[in-house]
């Protein structure tokens, strides 16, 4: 054909006619295989008609002298010929075997011999079909082409979908895969959004969907249609898919790896040629997707051995607990990011992780995984769809569950089972060498613990110190906020605080009767409290939510405790309880010895009467504050007339007149002042930092209040002595020879008075 011919269009026709855009470009094509001198006369047209007989494209032989019709009475399957105006028209149908039906037609003069015109007819009939054979080739082809230049599964679906709706008019389609083996959870590809419609009708159970959908196919079933299977009834409103659809697997081997599927509506039924073309688009492409889905599996199982291995790694790079279980949840939520993941451990641990502890319901797949000790996949309706639960195993014994769970029907192939619970296996073991480590870093502590209050007892440390560092110590131990040792009042329900990281705590802690704190008195138990937050009578004493308390106990008596709060819940583990019980026993022993060498020590220094200081001590007294001191004032006195009470009222009188004069004298000095025995009757009172006119005050209430208090009444005489830097005599032999001679003028000066020295 010369390229001066032009097409005769009509667009309204092309644009009422179903496959007038197919016909069109077919036959456009087609003609560039017919040459000028292949048509059988000079002048003449060749055209295009639909299955209706309506005119959709045609060439102009020559000049023709009648024109093109719009549209022509055809008869399907049989050929037309008509005279008309010294012209013949001959159509061809081209209908069997061909993607787009319709006529192939020509208009010649009666010059031209008829059967010459239609065998002309009849062959360009036969290239029309060859010419749609290869327009299918090349949409298929094309698609092929498209899809081989990437390797993303999602991208070759939404590919496949949009070149099959678009190689088919006025059609939707959609597209799915389905891989049990892997990660891909079945889901939709679609060409246009009105099709979103069957997403949302089989979103909720969508693996049942697919499932039933691929069974329904067979070896001599290629196909779903209206014809041959009701797919309505798989859905939940099945008066939404009114359309005509042919639904086609998409194959490997004997395996159904995915469906396509196209719609349009009943008015424009699908065509068995459209039907086959569709199986044919899908068998084409199946090798495509199959070869994406192996990539992505590749894909997912190296993500899967760098996973593994960071989770590796981070577990044998850290000793500690905390950071195994974060490597876990972490890890494992990154490789299956559609579904939930909890830890349950079999012992209670304080985190703040989301770890969950063990209820131990028989019907919990978490609880069942544990007690036996495997692996377990459930499926059920609900928030649940799909439990896996496996088990985290050590040398030892299994230590918790890691859980997996969606609220989607998913399908879990064996492989990933099986790398679920070599990650699990994984953790368990560090788990079990993490908690191991920790075990023995804290009998590490524990024994430092107790070797320093050994060694701080071989220094004669004094009580209050020791007691300051424990409570350091067990603070540190059991990273605990409030830490207090208590010692029991006789057998009262009482307890002095003997030391307490708070120092404003009130000293004295009583018991009410119906408090917790009672099993520590009545049945000598040791406590722990996860979460004392509705207990009154522990957050008013302690204000905490977590406590522990271990009481003292000797000669089946409690005579003490230690406890220790904490304001968060569930803050100390069963470990810690039972480190706490061990470290109380070595507690009690320190404790219990420094006060015995500080009750040794106070014997010493103390008189045992009267229970004043010892002559040595009050030397040892001045002499340190002649070191330290600017000035001080010792005070001697002598009970007037002792021999008299004693003849009197006999020894044991005697000996509580001396007992009523000590505490006088206690009462009525500083804490700073040392009150002393000095010898049988005579006592002494040194005044440091204190000078003449104090010393004579301090004398004169002391004569005072002995007169005063006693019963029988007894008098005292004094001699005073006051020494400064001032002066050089700074020895104390000299200071007690100058409050002596001062006692012994008061005595010869009529008793009952108090005298300064020279």
């Amino acid at each position: 054909m010369n390229n001066d011919l032009v097409y005769v269009e009509d667009k309204q026709v092309i644009a009422d006619s179903f496959y007038a855009r197919y016909l069109m470009e077919v036959f456009r094509y087609s003609q560039t295989f017919l040459s000028t001198s292949s048509f059988p006369a000079d002048v003449g047209w060749l055209f295009v008609v639909d299955e209706m007989g309506r005119t959709v494209a045609g060439r102009r032989i020559g000049d023709p002298l009648c024109s093109l019709e719009k549209s022509y009475p055809v008869l399907a399957a049989e050929p037309y010929i008509a005279e008309q105006d010294g012209n013949y028209t001959i159509c061809v149908p081209v209908l069997e075997n061909v993607w787009f039906p319709g006529y192939i037609g020509a208009t010649f003069s009666q010059e031209v011999d008829s059967k010459c015109g239609f065998s002309f007819v009849q062959g360009t009939a036969s290239l029309f079909r060859m010419v749609q054979e290869q327009y299918v080739a090349k949409s298929i082809s094309a698609c092929l082409k498209a899809v081989n230049e990437t390797l993303h599964l999602d991208r070759i679906m939404e590919i496949i979908s949009e070149r099959l709706a678009a190689s088919l008019d006025q059609t939707e389609c959609w597209a799915m895969v389905y891989d049990a083996e892997q990660d891909i959870s079945p889901h939709w590809t679609v060409s246009k959004k009105r099709i979103r419609r069957w997403d949302r009708h089989m979103i909720r159970d969508i693996h049942t969907v697919y499932t039933q959908v691929t069974h329904l196919f067979t070896n001599k079933r290629t196909q779903l249609t209206n014809e041959n299977s009701n797919i309505r009834t798989l859905f939940d409103n099945p008066d939404a898919f009114e359309e005509s659809y042919v639904i086609s697997p998409l194959r490997y081997g004997e395996k159904i790896i995915g469906v396509i599927a196209v719609l349009r509506s009943k008015a424009q039924p699908i065509s068995e040629r459209e039907k086959l073309f569709v199986e044919r688009f899908a068998k084409d492409l199946s090798l495509a997707v199959y070869n994406a889905m192996m990539y992505m599996r590749l894909e997912r199982d190296e993500q899967k051995r760098t996973l593994l291995f960071e989770v590796t790694k981070k577990i044998h790079s850290s000793i500690n607990v905390e950071d195994v279980l974060e490597a876990v949840i972490k890890n494992t939520k990154k490789l299956y990011p559609k579904m939930q993941v909890d830890l349950w451990l079999s012992h209670d641990t304080f985190s703040k992780l989301p770890v969950k502890q063990f209820t131990f319901d028989v019907n919990d797949v978490s609880s069942r995984a544990f007690m036996e000790g495997r692996t377990m996949l459930v499926q059920s309706k609900g928030d649940r769809a799909l439990t896996l639960a496996s088990p985290l195993r050590g040398k030892q014994g299994v230590y918790g569950v890691i859980e997996l769970y969606t609220k989607e029907s998913l399908s879990l192939h064996p492989g990933e089972i099986e790398y679920i619970t070599m990650l699990a296996d994984t953790a368990g073991s560090a788990f079990e060498n993490a908690q191991l480590y920790q075990q023995s870093q804290n009998l590490i502590k524990e024994l430092l613990l107790i070797d320093e209050m050994t060694s701080q007892l071989n220094k004669n440390i004094r009580l209050d110190d020791l007691l300051a560092s424990i409570i350091h110590k067990l603070t540190e131990t059991f990273r605990a906020e409030h830490c207090c040792i208590l010692s029991r009042v006789d057998d009262s329900p009482q307890f002095i605080i003997q030391a307490s990281t708070d120092k404003k705590e009130d000293n004295v802690l009583e018991i009410t009767e119906n408090s917790r704190l009672r099993d520590l008195l009545l049945n000598k138990e040791s406590l722990l409290l996860a979460d004392a937050s509705g207990m009154e009578e522990i957050v008013s004493v302690f204000a905490c939510r977590s406590l522990m308390a271990v009481p003292f106990i000797d000669n089946n008596k409690v005579e003490g405790a230690i406890v220790l709060t904490d304001s968060q819940p569930n803050r100390y583990t069963f470990d810690d309880f039972k480190r706490l019980q061990m470290l109380a026993r070595h507690v009690k022993v320190a404790v219990t010895n420094a006060s015995l060498h500080a009750e040794v020590e106070r014997m010493v220094i103390t008189d045992n009467l009267t229970g004043l200081y010892s002559r040595k001590y009050l030397y040892d007294v001045i002499s340190q504050s002649y070191q330290r001191d600017a000035c001080g004032a010792l005070i001697l006195l002598d009970v007037d007339h002792f021999k008299n009470v004693n003849d009197t009222y006999g020894h044991q009188v005697g000996d509580e007149i001396l007992i009523q004069v000590s505490d006088i004298l206690n009462k009525s000095i500083r804490l700073s002042d040392v009150a002393a025995r000095w010898g049988g009757e005579e006592m002494a009172v040194y005044l440091p930092c204190v000078g003449d006119d104090i010393a004579r005050q301090v004398a004169e209430r002391l004569r005072i209040n002995v007169m005063n208090e006693t019963a029988p009444k007894v008098t005292i005489s004094g001699g005073i002595a006051v020494w400064s830097r001032d002066n050089n005599e700074l020895a104390v032999e000299v200071l007690f020879q100058k409050a002596d001679e001062a006692l012994y003028r008061a005595k010869r000066s009529g008793r009952n008075r108090m005298c300064e020295a020279d």
